[in-house]
């Protein structure tokens, strides 16, 4: 089964997930528009008010390890 997943971050890989967890063998292509394709978003207000001072420490994975 090939599966493309149009959007990365939140909503995307939490489909990509999902999708390994009920085929394994399935080949899942994400596409993402953007820099990156998995980023905390539940680490932004803290991000937005200063407590995180740089924006890579929100980074979650990287294209290599989806």
């Amino acid at each position: 089964m090939k599966i493309a997943i149009v959007g990365g971050v939140a909503g995307g890989a939490t489909a990509a997930t999902r999708i390994r967890r009920m085929d394994e063998s399935a080949e899942i292509i994400m596409f993402e528009r953007g820099e990156h394709v998995s980023y905390s978003n539940c680490s932004l207000p803290y991000y937005l008010s200063d407590v995180v001072d740089d924006s890579n420490k929100l980074l979650v994975m990287s294209e290599e390890k989806f």
